[in-house]
């Protein structure tokens, strides 16, 4: 019997790996100008090994269970080992039942500074500040695994917020600003404001949108169209009790072709004019795609 069990906690374990996120990282540099490569090959190496290998949460997944996400870094400065560059950070997760793979976040950071010399092994403690590189990739990683809970399970991404809070306390001695309390839609503002009460609706939204909407997509198209179209009127409510936005704009440049796909095909929309009069009053810079809701 011992044997057995032996075996079967063994065969159980099959594919379990620590590592949470499946991420790919690319350095571009055709906006400075160096003909030597050498440092940035290296950096994407590093950057890629360190965010796949690391163990970001208490979580154990399967390897097709990882969450698929990117970093683009296109480096808009380089010298004597500093650098500056725009980042965008995307990731995305399966719908069930299908192949679909949709976008969780599309987000841009503008002019992120760090130091990095050619081969400096990078590492992250969630007790203290070891650089801005290590802790930028550690706070998205966190925020990626906690937005990817939160459409699985209703505010299942709030322990992985509060790691990421951790993160951006630890980095209160730096000269990033991002990092400050005193800034607007910055690392600071994103992470306390996916912790505040007063945004409850966004995880709300999340959760219904995709488990209630897009993963019954198969099942009942209809039915998880409206479940989407209303997961959209909490954010309007949302929105109505708060100036600030930068919620709704994540929300909306990672969902905004997916939603102009959902709404532009098949039966009418329950309450179309309602929810199309809200998605331009909470993201008019796509009223283009709006537009084209039927």
């Amino acid at each position: 019997m011992k044997k057995y069990l032996i075996l079967l906690s063994m065969a159980l374990c099959i594919g379990v790996s620590a590592q949470e996120l499946s991420c790919n990282v690319t350095i571009n540099t055709q906006r400075v100008n160096q003909t030597n490569q050498k440092v940035f090959n290296t950096l994407q190496k590093s950057l890629q090994e360190f965010v796949n290998k690391t163990q970001w949460t208490d979580l154990k997944v399967r390897d097709n269970e990882r969450i698929d996400c990117s970093f683009v870094f296109t480096i808009t400065s380089y010298e004597n080992n500093n650098f500056v560059a725009d980042v965008q950070v995307q990731a995305s997760r399966p719908v069930y039942n299908s192949a679909y793979q949709t976008s969780l976040l599309n987000y841009q950071e503008k002019g992120f500074s760090f130091s990095y010399l050619e081969n400096e092994p990078l590492f992250f403690n969630s007790s203290a500040f070891t650089s801005n590189l290590s802790s930028f990739i550690a706070y998205y990683a966190l925020i990626i695994i906690g937005i990817d809970a939160d459409s699985f399970a209703p505010t299942g991404g709030f322990p992985y917020f509060e790691q990421a809070l951790s993160v951006v306390l630890n980095a209160q001695s730096t000269s990033d600003t991002a990092w400050q309390q005193n800034g607007t839609n910055n690392r600071w503002q994103l992470v306390t404001d996916l912790l505040s009460e007063d945004f409850e609706a966004f995880h709300s939204a999340l959760y219904n949108y995709h488990r209630k909407g897009l993963d019954m997509m198969v099942t009942d198209a209809q039915k998880a169209k409206n479940i989407i179209g209303a997961s959209l009127l909490e954010l309007n409510e949302m929105n109505n009790s708060r100036i600030n936005r930068f919620l709704t704009q994540i929300f909306f440049d990672a969902k905004a072709d997916e939603l102009a796909l959902i709404f532009s095909g098949g039966k009418p929309l329950e309450k179309k004019e309602e929810i199309q009069q809200t998605l331009q009053k909470l993201a008019p810079t796509y009223s283009e795609k709006w537009a084209q809701i039927k």
